[in-house]
This record gives C-alpha cells, sequence and structure tokens, in this order.
C-alpha cells in the first residue's frame, strides 16, 4: 500500500478526501464521487466502519441488507440501491487494489436489487438472534419506547409486517383484529402505497400479542406503537437499537428478516405462494420468492 493513500473516513472532511480519491482513480467525475462519499458516510455512521482497512464480507452483507431494508420501508427507490451498490462496487475495488484484499464486488442480482432476480435467499432472523434482540430490548431500563419497539418486532414475525407498519399500527385496528379475526392494515397503519391487506390470526400466540399489545397502548395512551411525536422519531429509535445490537454481537440482526421468518413460516404450514404475497402486501408473486422457496 502506498504511504500517499488515506484509508480512514472517521469524519466528514476524512470522507471526502477519501471519496475524491476513489473518483480520480477511476478518472470519475463529481457525480460518482458524490455517491461513494455517500456510501462511505453510510458505511461510518450505519455500520461503525470508518476504514478501508475495516470492510470485509460482513459489512459488505450488512450494508445490502441495509439497503433492502430502506427500500422495503420507502425510505429508498430502487434506482437509487442500485447506484449505491456501483458505488460500493468502486470502493471495494479500489480496496482490493490498494489494500491487497480479494473482496468480491456485489452485482445487482445478487443484493436483490434486479427487478429480474427474484430468486431465494434466506435472509430470515433465527429464532435465537430473535430472542437476544428482544432480551437487548428489555434491559433499556423500561424506555417505554424500548418496550413498545419490542412488542413491533413480536407483530413483524407474527403477522409479517414491515418495521413501519408494526410502530403505525392503529390501536383501533387490533381492536377490530381481535373481533373479527384477523388483521386489516390500511394506509393509516402505515401500509406500503396505502394498500390495504387481510392478515388472518391462526394461532392463540398471535391472539395473545394482540391482546398484550392492545393493553400496552391503552395503559400509556398510544394511538399506535410509536411513543414518540413523530413516527420518524420512533423509527429513527429502531435503527439506533439495531445498531447498538448489531456492533456487540455476531449474529445480525434486521428487521426485514421477521418478514422473511413469516414467509417460511407460512409455506412450512402449506401455504401457497399467492396466499403468502397477499399477505406481505407484495405487488408481484415473483418478489415472494425472495422470502420462502
Amino acid at each position: 500500500m502506498k504511504a500517499s493513500v488515506q484509508t480512514n473516513f472517521k469524519n466528514p472532511h476524512a470522507t471526502s478526501f477519501v471519496a475524491r480519491d476513489i473518483a480520480n482513480f477511476y478518472n470519475r467525475g463529481s457525480s460518482i464521487e458524490a455517491k461513494i462519499e455517500t456510501v462511505l458516510n453510510q458505511l461510518r455512521e450505519n455500520l461503525d466502519t470508518k476504514s478501508l482497512k475495516k470492510i470485509d464480507e460482513q459489512v459488505i452483507e450488512a450494508y445490502v441488507s441495509t439497503l433492502k431494508d430502506r427500500i422495503e420501508a420507502n425510505e429508498l427507490s430502487k434506482h437509487t440501491a442500485e447506484t449505491y451498490v456501483s458505488a460500493l462496487n468502486r470502493i471495494i475495488e479500489y480496496t482490493n487494489t490498494h489494500l491487497n484484499k480479494n473482496l468480491e464486488t456485489v452485482s445487482q442480482s445478487q443484493a436483490g436489487l434486479s427487478r429480474d432476480s427474484f430468486q431465494y435467499v434466506d435472509r430470515s432472523v433465527s429464532k435465537n438472534t430473535h430472542e437476544a434482540f428482544l432480551s437487548f430490548l428489555s434491559s433499556q431500563n423500561n424506555d417505554i419506547k424500548a418496550q413498545a419497539l419490542s412488542y413491533s418486532v413480536e407483530l413483524q414475525r407474527e403477522f409479517g409486517l414491515r418495521l413501519r407498519e408494526s410502530l403505525a399500527i392503529k390501536q383501533t385496528t387490533i381492536q377490530q383484529a381481535l373481533s373479527v379475526g384477523y388483521l386489516h392494515l390500511t394506509g393509516q397503519d402505515g401500509t406500503k402505497n396505502s394498500r390495504p391487506r387481510d392478515i388472518p390470526i391462526r394461532t392463540e400466540a398471535q391472539k395473545e400479542l394482540l391482546k398484550s399489545i392492545l393493553d400496552f397502548q391503552k395503559e400509556n395512551n398510544l394511538k399506535s406503537l410509536a411513543p414518540t411525536t413523530h413516527l420518524r422519531e420512533q423509527y429513527s429509535f429502531a435503527k439506533n437499537m439495531q445498531n447498538t445490537f448489531n456492533k456487540s454481537n455476531s449474529d445480525y440482526f434486521h428487521y426485514h428478516g421477521e418478514r422473511h421468518a413469516y414467509a417460511q413460516q407460512r409455506i412450512s404450514e402449506g401455504a401457497d405462494r399467492l396466499t403468502v404475497s397477499n399477505e406481505l402486501g407484495h405487488n408481484r408473486q415473483e418478489v415472494t420468492r425472495v422470502y420462502a422457496k
């Protein structure tokens, strides 16, 4: 490695410097430089990776997973995610060249971002990791935000909800579900593109979970599972808890993996792909192939 090569991006100024070096290495202009800088900032802020030396297969996998989570939460378009993957690959190639690493670049299909690549990848959160994350939340000094997040994580696993849906779900929605035997979600509950969908209550455990959540909402005078002034504040808290947990645990937890676990459970019960697709709120059945065989 040349002495002039800067590998650390521990602050915004250093990040700009490294991004410029990488863009210059490829003789590319300010456009790719800006995207590289964005990806480096995300690696530092979301994955606590502050040096090219620290980039490895696990960091790459975790970063791509965060992109998928953001797409699922309607925070990021698939097109933008694809440009980030392209910038990530320039970072990987630069790192391989200057640090003598042999990291694999990420194809759009491998990242699951290509619209034509709906292949099954087991991204489900294991039961052990799920329980470890809940235990971590329970250790947060009875913080009401952590308690609410714990319930939302359970909803994601038991009903296949997206993170935003599990936070925004209304008290009235749960009351109705306990009365009619299924969750009827609408745009008021944070569904993607405000599309309504129905999810059956199949087990006693699901029913007990809904009862516990309803009691929690009533006791704390909550209309949803976001005990904050704005939903985005609870969403940000959820992401911070995820990042904090992952920094000190070998098993990577990601909210989207709870939906994968739900899909796999439903398939194992004999549900067909159309049924599972409808319960997950997918526009196309093909997307469900990513979740379960």
